[in-house]
């Protein structure tokens, strides 16, 4: 197991209280699995950008939906770990990978760092709008900010796609889980 990952495990077990019933923390997942799909459609478009780079309330909101989705999918790492004699070994390791691929890829602080990155940006390009108004092509203002949503949209669509993966996953795993367990 590589360190960040490890990092990540350390932390979630001095966070964590009780245990999520299974189908809660099912649901859970899914649930911020599909608030997170519409959050990211929000910051593909530059306006989104801007509000995310100027809006502290919204900032926060980002960040707290993402490390709500890092926390969820801690638990359900562990409890992959600690009820495998349950499951079908080949469904948990895929899962289990999706989740480090996850962790290691596109932690908060990375998507702090790409996101700080894309603010600055959209800072530089607000300031200096006026002389990109009289560019052309990719040097215009209306270029600069379609090479940003396109920088943005490769992201985030990344990151959805394995946040998405780690849905369905889910979703197929508990529905299994349930005919096993009767």
């Amino acid at each position: 197991m590589k360190l960040p990952a490890l990092c990540f495990l350390i932390q979630l077990f001095l966070s964590i209280g009780a245990p999520l019933p299974a189908m809660e923390l099912e649901v859970r997942v899914i649930a911020l699995a599909g608030h997170w799909e519409r959050e990211m459609a929000l910051l593909t478009q530059y306006h989104g950008l801007a509000s995310f780079c100027e809006s502290a309330d919204h900032r926060e909101g980002v960040y707290g939906l993402l490390d709500e989705i890092h926390n969820y999918h801690g638990l359900l790492y562990q409890e992959l770990l600690e009820t495998t004699h349950h499951h079908s070994a080949r469904t948990i390791r895929r899962i289990l990978k999706h989740l480090v691929k996850l962790e290691e890829d596109y932690s908060i602080e990375s998507f702090n760092a790409f996101f700080g990155e894309r603010c600055k940006a959209q800072t530089e390009l607000e300031a200096m709008a006026r002389q990109y108004k009289s560019g052309f092509g990719m040097h215009s203002y209306d270029g600069k900010i379609h090479v940003l949503e396109i920088e943005m949209h490769r992201y985030l669509k990344t990151l959805t796609k394995r946040i998405s993966k780690v849905k369905k996953h889910v979703s197929q795993f508990y529905a299994r889980r349930q005919v096993w367990e009767y």
